[in-house]
C-alpha cells in the first residue's frame, strides 16, 4: 500500500540527497523550507559546511531548549548537502510553531527560522472486516486518523477514480461502513482523508471482490457483518470461572503463542499456547500464569544449563529440529507416547546449541521419561511482551505494573541474540555478573544463558553507576538476549530491584512472541493522562516516584497529546504510559500482515532443519 510508503518515509524521517565538493573554504549555513514541514510529509533542508565532517541539526525553541533533532552526529560532505526531513525523530512529530533551525559543527553554529505546521493527514492501520461480499451487504473499514477532517472511498477502476461515500472523522480511531452496491467484480478502493485545510492523504489501497447473491453462501461471514455495527466493539461477555479459548472467525487478528503451528486449534482446555496475546484479558493471563507448566528434565546435574535435541522422529537418531532447555523451559505436549512424546517449543537454540534453530516455533519428539509438570509461585506472575517491549506484573488475578524492558537484538554475525519466546519458570539467582565493560544487577535465571536483569550500567572509578547508554534504549530491543529491565520504580513500587527482592523459585514468566501481522490497539481518545508544570514528560497516573509528593498533576486526554499544549512531552521512564498514536502506527506498519519486520532473523532460519509436518 501507497501508506506503507508514507510511514517509511517517516521512520526513514531523513535522507542525504546530494554533496558538492565545490564549496571547499565556505562557512557554514543552513536554509529552511520556504514552506511549513508538515510531520508526515518531506522537506528539503540545504546546508553547507566547509569541510567533510559530523554535525549536528536541530530544531531551538527561542531560550535554546530542544525541540526536534533532524540529524545527530552524522557525516557532512564539504560544501552543500541537502536531506530530506518528515518533520519527526525517533516517531515523534515535531510541535507546531515557529523554531529555530540550528546547524552545528566542531562548536560553530548557524541557523534560520523554520515553521513547523499540523500533523499531515493520513490514515493508519487501514482494515475492512472482509474482503468478498454479495451486493446489499456492510462492509466495515476501521482506521486511525492522524487528523480530523473528511475520509472518501472511491473506486478505482479503469484509472478513475468514483466516489462511493464520504464522512466526516474526529482524529483517532473511526470506522465507517459501506453498503456495497458495485455488481460482481473484482475491484480496488482507495480511502482518503481530507483535513480541513484541504490537505490530502496518501490513499489506502484496499480489495474487495464483490459476488453474486446466489454465491454468498458459498464463504464464512463474520459475526455481526452487515448488521451496520462495528464489529470491533468490545466484549461484554460475564466472567466465568474456568476460561476456554474463544474460537477464530474469519476476520479476527487473533494471535497466540502457536500461531503458525500445524497443531493450533486442538486444545480444548486454555493453556499458555492457546492463550490470545492481549494483556488487557487479565482473567485468561492469571489462569494461565497460575496452571501447571510441563518442562524437560534430564535429571542432569545443573540440568537448567543443559539441553534436550527435539527430533523429527520419535528416534534418538532421527534429524533434530530444535533444542529445549531443561527445567526452566515449557513444552506444549501434543501427543504423549509411552517412550516418546510429541511436544512443541520455541528452539532455545544459542550460538553453541547442538541444533541451530533460532527462536523457531518447531514440533518434533522427546522422550517422555524426560516430561515433568511443575507448578508456579503462585502469589504472581510475569508477561513480557516483544512487540511493545513492556514487563507485565500481575497479582491477585489482575495487571498490577507495567516496567519498560529491552529483549534481544539479532544481527546477522548474532542471530541468537533473539530473546526466544515461550513459557518459562525462573529459578536460579544469579546476582551481578559483568558483560564486556557492563555490569548486569540482580539477575534471574530463566533460560540457560538468558536473563532477566536491571539495565545494565557502568562502573565508575569513584563507585557510581552511570546508566545513560542502556537506560534510554529500554522501550525497544537492544540486549544480547536477556531481558534489562527498568531500574526506576513505578507508582505501585515495581522495579527490577522489586523482583529481585521478592523472588519466589518456579514464577513464571511468559514471553510472547511479535508475529508479523499482530498489531499495538492505540488507546482510546478518552483515556486519562497527566503533565505537572515541573517535568517535560507525559504520565500515566497522577504520581510519579521521580517527583516529589507535593508536585501537582494535571489531567488531560489521550486524544489531546498531540495539540501544542503537549507535544514536547515525552513517556515517562517510571510508569510507561502509552506511546504516541504516530508511534504506535509506525511499529504497526513494520508489522503489517505480509512483511517482514525482521529479515536478519528470516535470512538466518534458511539453514536451519526443515518442521515436522502434521500427520494427516
Amino acid at each position: 500500500m501507497r501508506i506503507i510508503r508514507w510511514i517509511a518515509v517517516l521512520a526513514a524521517a531523513i535522507c542525504l540527497l546530494a554533496g558538492c565538493a565545490s564549496g571547499e573554504g565556505q562557512g557554514l549555513r543552513v536554509d529552511a523550507p520556504a514552506e511549513a514541514v508538515r510531520p508526515g510529509w518531506p522537506a528539503v533542508i540545504t546546508f553547507t559546511v566547509p569541510a567533510e565532517g559530523e554535525c549536528d541539526l536541530r530544531l531551538l525553541d527561542e531560550d535554546g531548549e530542544e525541540i526536534s533533532v533532524i540529524w545527530q552526529k552524522r557525516t557532512a560532505r564539504a560544501g552543500t548537502n541537502a536531506i530530506y526531513w518528515n518533520g519527526t525523530w525517533n516517531g515523534y512529530a515535531a510541535p507546531e510553531g515557529e523554531w529555530r533551525l540550528v546547524l552545528e559543527m566542531n562548536g560553530e553554529t548557524a541557523e534560520a527560522p523554520i515553521t513547523v505546521g499540523p500533523v499531515a493527514p493520513a490514515l493508519l492501520s487501514a482494515t475492512a472486516d472482509r474482503n468478498t461480499a454479495a451486493p446489499g451487504d456492510s462492509v466495515m473499514l476501521r482506521f486511525y486518523a492522524t487528523e480530523e477532517g473528511s475520509v472518501t472511498l472511491y473506486e478505482s477502476g479503469g484509472g478513475q477514480l468514483a466516489e462511493l461515500l464520504s464522512q466526516e472523522v474526529k482524529r483517532g480511531w473511526g470506522d465507517i461502513g459501506y453498503q456495497v452496491e458495485l455488481p460482481a467484480g473484482d475491484y480496488e478502493l482507495k480511502l482518503l482523508l481530507t483535513d480541513g485545510e484541504g490537505a490530502v492523504s496518501e490513499p489506502v489501497l484496499l480489495r474487495l471482490t464483490v459476488v453474486a447473491e446466489e454465491e454468498s453462501e458459498d464463504w464464512e461471514v463474520d459475526p455481526g457483518s452487515g448488521s451496520g455495527e462495528s464489529v470491533w466493539e468490545e466484549s461484554t461477555r460475564e466472567p466465568v470461572p474456568t476460561v476456554t479459548p474463544r474460537p477464530r472467525t474469519k476476520g479476527d487478528n487473533i494471535f497466540t503463542p502457536a500461531h503458525s503451528s500445524p497443531y493450533e486449534g486442538q486444545d480444548t482446555e486454555l493453556n499458555y499456547w492457546n492463550l490470545p496475546m492481549d494483556i488487557t484479558d487479565e482473567e485468561a493471563v492469571w489462569q494461565v500464569l497460575m496452571s501447571p507448566v510441563t518442562v524437560v528434565d534430564n535429571g542432569k546435574k545443573n540440568a537448567e544449563k543443559t539441553q534436550v535435541v527435539i527430533r523429527s522422529r520419535p528416534d534418538e537418531e532421527s534429524e533434530g529440529l530444535g533444542v529445549v532447555t531443561c527445567v526452566t523451559q515449557g513444552v506444549h505436549v501434543l501427543e504423549r507416547g509411552e517412550t516418546w512424546s510429541l511436544i512443541e517449543c520455541y528452539s532455545s537454540s544459542f550460538h553453541d546449541s547442538p541444533i541451530l534453530n533460532w527462536n523457531a516455533l518447531v514440533q518434533g519428539y522427546v522422550p517422555t521419561a524426560y516430561l515433568k509438570e511443575t507448578v508456579p509461585n503462585q502469589e504472581y506472575g510475569l508477561v513480557i511482551d516483544k512487540l511493545t517491549q513492556r514487563l507485565y506484573v500481575f497479582m491477585d488475578g489482575h495487571l498490577f505494573s507495567t516496567l519498560l524492558v529491552s529483549t534481544g537484538l539479532a544481527n546477522e554475525r548474532q542471530p541468537y541474540n533473539e530473546t526466544r519466546s515461550g513459557e518459562f519458570l525462573l529459578t536460579s539467582a544469579v546476582g551481578t555478573f559483568s558483560s564486556d565493560d557492563l555490569k548486569c544487577a540482580m539477575a534471574l535465571r530463566f533460560n540457560r544463558g538468558d536473563l532477566l536483569h536491571e539495565v545494565p550500567y557502568y562502573l565508575l572509578e569513584d563507585g557510581t553507576r552511570d546508566y545513560s547508554v542502556c537506560e534510554p534504549k529500554l522501550g525497544t530491543k537492544a540486549s544480547h538476549g536477556c531481558i534489562r529491565v527498568q531500574r526506576k520504580e513505578t507508582p505501585e513500587g515495581i522495579n527490577q530491584g522489586w523482583l529481585w527482592q521478592n523472588r519466589k523459585a518456579n514464577t513464571k514468566l511468559l514471553i510472547w512472541e511479535d508475529w508479523q501481522g499482530r498489531q499495538i490497539p492505540i488507546p482510546s481518545g478518552d483515556t486519562v493522562l497527566y503533565r505537572t508544570s515541573v517535568d517535560r514528560y507525559y504520565h500515566s497516573q497522577d504520581h510519579c516516584p521521580g517527583l516529589r509528593r507535593s508536585v501537582k498533576f494535571k489531567p488531560f486526554l489521550y486524544s489531546e497529546l498531540e495539540d501544542p499544549a503537549y507535544a514536547k512531552l515525552r513517556p515517562c521512564e517510571y510508569c510507561a504510559p502509552p506511546l504516541r498514536a504516530m508511534r504506535i502506527a509506525k511499529i504497526n506498519v513494520l508489522y503489517a500482515p505480509g512483511g517482514d519486520h525482521d529479515p536478519v532473523m528470516t535470512e538466518a532460519r534458511k539453514s536451519c532443519p526443515r518442521p515436522l509436518k502434521r500427520k494427516k
